[in-house]
C-alpha cells in the first residue's frame, strides 16, 4: 500500500507477497502439523556442496559461541510442514505457479540457451573454458534494459555474480593490504598490490585507482601463474571518517540505532575505510574491480591471519570501568587509559564532570606517546553536594584538534576482527549506601564484571579458581558469589557441591547467580540444600511492577532498606531463569511478572540452611551493577550481608 509510508519509497517501490504460510511444528506435547499440510524435505542432500541441510544447519549452530548452540549433524530425510494462512492457493509446493526463471524477466529468452551450456559444459578440471561463454553472457544481461526496477535488481546481482565466476575460472586474485593495520586521518600509508592469474587466458591490467584519485597506468599482461606485487604510497585525506559499525557511529539509547543514511540499513558489513580499483581486461571484456584495502599477518600458529584495515583517531581514551559508584558523597579514584595511534603525540587531557562534580586533576599533560604506547591516569572524583547520576568525559587535545574517543575491541576466533568507536564517557553515581560483611569469594562465571563492581565499593573480593576453591579455608569469607552461568561453564565446579554446602551450613552466606539446568550444561550438582527448579520463566520489561511478598525479610531491611523505589532506572530486563518449584524452606522475596503474564516468584529466593543462608537469584545483577543502578548496589549488598541464623 503505497499511502502507508510514502516517505519510504524515495528509497524503494511498494511490492506484495503472493502467500504467507505458518510453519507448523510437532514439539513436546504439542503437534500443529496435519498430513493435509504442504510438505518439505529439509534433510535433502547437496552433491555441490557434499552435505545435506541438516549437516549445514548443524554446523552454523555450532558456529553460535556465545549461547553454547553446538548440534550434532543430522542425515536423512526431515519433513517439514507448512499450512498456508493467506494468498493464492498453493496445492503441491509453496512455489506452485510461481515462476522463478528468467522467463519472467523481459528479453531473457534470448540468453538462457548459453546459460544452460554454460553449466553442461562446465569442466572443474579444466573452468578456464568457460570463460569466453561467460562472457558472453555477461554481455548479453548487460544489455538488459534497467527502466523496470525488478529487471535492474537482478541485472546488477546477475553481471556482479558473473564477474565472480570469472574470477573463479581464470584463477584470477587481486587483493591490496597495507603496512599496519590502522592509520589516522591525514597520514600516509603504503599499500601492496598482488595480483597473479591462474589460467592460459589473456587478462591484463590496464591501471590500478587509488583513493586518492590519482591512477597508475599499467598496460601489464598477466602471464599464466607469474606472481605480481606492487608498492604505492598514499595519504588519506584529513576528512576521512574513523571506521566502525555505521549503526554504532552515532549515539543512541540503548536498545536503538540511529542511522542518518537510510540506505545503508541491511548492510551486514561497513563500507570498506580504503579501497582500490582495478580496471582489468579478460579477453576483450573491461571490468572495473573494486577490492577493500586489508591488513594481513602471519601467526605462527594460526598462519595468515587476516583483518580489516582501521582508520583510528590519533588516541583513544578509555576508562576503567563504564560506571563509578560513589558513596555516601565520598571522593574517589578513576583511571583512564590512553592509547596512541600515531608517533609523536603530544597534549593534554581534559576531564569534565557534571555541575557541583570536581575532577582533581582536571587537565593532564599526557607528554609525548610513541605509536602503540599505552598510558595510565589517574584522577580523584568528588561528588556534588546532592546524591546524583551523569557522566564523566574525557578529550583530548594535540594541536588544533581535540578528540573524544573510546575504544572497545571484539576478538574471537570465529568471527572477523570487530570494533566500535563512542565517545569517551562513563557514567558517575553517588548514593547512599551502607555496607556489611566486606571479606569475599568470587566464583566467575560466564563472564560478568560483578567482582570489579564490588572491588570499587571497597569489598575485599579473592577470584576463587579451581585450585584456590580445593585448598581455602571459606570461613574467612562473609560470603561467596558465584558469576552467572558459573555451574554450567566451569564443569570442575560441580564437585565443590558439599564444600560449598558445607560453608553455608557453618554460617556462610552462598549467592548463586542464575544458571541454566539444559543440554547446554545440566546441572549434576546439588547445588542446593532443598529443591526447588531452575526454569527459564523471566521478566523482559526492565519497568515491570516489582511487588514485595516478605518486607521483615533482613534481605531487605539491613544495612539497607529496600523499597520498589530501588528498581526504578534497571536496564534491559528484570531476571532471567527464575526458580519454579520451590520447596516451603525457601523464603521468596518478590513477586513480578510481564504485562499480560502470570505473576513470579523465582527472581530471588533466601533459604536458612544451618546457620548460614543460601540464595539463589535470576536478577540481572551483572547488568545492573555495571550499569551504576543504586537499588542493585543496595540490595545486593544486603544480600552479601545476611546475618547468621541462631
Amino acid at each position: 500500500d503505497p499511502t502507508k509510508f510514502p516517505w519510504q519509497l524515495k528509497y524503494t517501490t511498494v511490492w506484495q507477497t503472493k502467500r504467507i504460510f505458518w510453519n507448523t511444528f510437532n514439539f513436546g506435547t504439542t503437534n500443529t502439523t496435519s498430513p493435509d499440510q504442504l510438505q518439505i524435505d529439509v534433510g535433502r542432500y547437496n552433491p555441490l556442496l557434499g552435505k545435506s541441510y541438516g549437516e549445514i544447519a548443524a554446523d552454523s549452530r555450532s558456529m553460535h559461541k556465545s549461547q553454547g548452540f553446538g548440534s550434532a549433524k543430522t542425515m536423512g530425510s526431515t519433513i517439514e510442514y507448512f499450512k498456508q494462512l493467506k494468498g493464492d492457493s498453493a496445492k503441491k509446493d509453496l512455489f506452485d505457479g510461481i515462476d522463478i526463471s528468467w522467463n519472467r524477466i523481459s528479453g531473457a529468452g534470448s540468453f538462457t540457451k548459453n546459460i544452460d551450456e554454460c553449466i553442461q559444459n562446465f569442466n572443474s578440471l579444466k573452468p578456464g573454458e568457460s570463460i569466453s561463454k561467460l562472457i558472453s553472457l555477461y554481455r548479453s544481461i548487460k544489455q538488459l534494459p534497467e527502466k523496470d526496477e525488478s529487471i535492474l535488481y537482478w541485472k546488477k546481482l546477475k553481471i556482479k555474480e558473473i564477474e565472480n565466476l570469472l574470477f573463479d575460472c581464470s584463477g584470477l586474485w587481486l587483493e591490496v593490504s597495507a603496512n599496519n593495520f590502522s592509520a589516522i586521518p591525514g597520514s600516509k600509508i603504503e599499500l601492496l598490490s598482488q595480483l597473479i592469474n591462474r589460467s592460459n587466458r589473456e587478462i591484463k591490467v590496464n591501471k590500478i585507482s587509488w583513493n586518492t584519485n590519482d591512477d597508475t597506468l599499467l598496460a601489464l599482461s598477466l602471464k599464466a601463474n607469474v606472481f605480481s606485487t606492487f608498492k604505492h604510497i598514499i595519504t588519506l585525506s584529513v576528512n576521512i571518517p574513523y571506521s566502525g559499525p555505521y549503526w554504532l557511529n552515532e549515539s543512541h539509547d540503548d536498545g536503538y540505532y540511529t542511522v542518518k543514511d537510510p540506505t545503508r540499513i541491511g548492510q551486514a558489513e561497513n563500507v570498506p575505510a580504503v579501497s582500490v580499483t582495478f580496471d582489468i581486461d579478460i579477453e576483450g571484456l573491461n571490468l572495473k574491480v573494486e577490492r577493500p584495502v586489508v591488513y594481513k599477518s602471519v601467526d605462527p600458529i594460526k598462519g595468515e591471519v587476516y583483518r580489516p584495515f582501521e582508520i583510528l583517531p590519533p588516541a583513544t581514551l578509555n576508562f576503567s570501568s563504564k560506571a563509578f559508584v560513589f558513596m555516601n558523597k565520598k571522593p574517589g579514584k578513576i583511571q583512564l587509559e590512553m592509547r596512541s595511534n600515531t608517533d609523536s603525540l603530544t597534549g593534554k587531557i581534559q576531564i569534565n564532570v557534571p555541575d557541583g562534580w570536581k575532577a582533581n586533576p582536571d587537565l593532564i599533560d599526557f607528554g609525548k606517546m610513541k605509536i602503540n604506547e599505552e598510558k595510565i591516569f589517574e584522577t580523584t572524583i568528588t561528588p556534588g553536594n546532592d546524591n546524583a547520576t551523569g557522566s564523566i568525559s574525557a578529550a583530548f587535545t594535540s594541536g588544533n584538534s581535540t578528540v573524544s574517543k573510546s575504544i572497545r575491541r571484539l576478538e574471537y576466533d570465529h568471527v572477523p576482527y570487530q570494533f566500535n568507536l563512542s565517545d569517551a564517557k562513563a557514567k558517575i553515581t553517588c548514593f547512599d549506601l551502607k555496607l556489611s560483611g566486606l571479606n569475599i569469594g568470587y566464583i566467575p562465571g560466564a563472564g560478568d564484571e560483578v567482582a570489579e563492581n564490588l572491588l570499587q565499593l571497597g569489598y575485599t573480593v579473592t577470584i576463587l579458581s579451581k585450585d584456590l576453591l580445593a585448598k581455602k579455608d571459606l570461613s574467612e569469607f562473609d560470603a561467596v558469589v558465584t558469576g552467572v552461568r558459573a555451574f554450567n561453564t566451569n564443569e570442575w565446579l560441580q564437585d565443590f557441591d558439599k564444600k560449598l554446602l558445607q560453608y553455608v551450613n557453618q554460617g556462610g552466606n552462598l549467592i548463586i547467580q542464575y544458571n541454566t539446568n539444559n543440554r547446554i550444561g545440566p546441572l549434576t550438582a546439588r547445588i542446593f540444600p532443598y529443591p526447588f527448579t531452575i526454569s527459564r520463566e523471566r521478566v523482559t520489561d526492565e519497568n515491570a511492577e516489582v511487588r514485595i511478598l516478605n518486607s521483615t525479610h533482613p534481605a531487605l531491611n539491613f544495612p539497607n532498606k529496600i523499597s520498589g523505589d530501588d528498581f526504578k532506572g534497571w536496564i534491559q530486563e528484570r531476571g532471567i531463569y527464575f526458580a519454579t518449584d520451590i520447596d516451603s524452606s525457601y523464603q521468596k522475596i518478590f513477586s513480578m511478572n510481564d504485562s499480560g503474564e502470570k505473576p513470579q516468584e523465582g527472581s530471588l529466593i533466601v533459604g536458612k540452611y544451618g546457620k548460614g543462608n543460601f540464595v539463589y537469584t535470576g536478577l540481572v545483577f551483572f547488568r545492573e551493577l555495571p550499569a551504576g543502578i543504586p537499588g542493585a548496589y543496595r540490595l545486593f549488598v544486603n544480600l552479601l550481608s545476611l546475618p547468621k541464623n541462631n
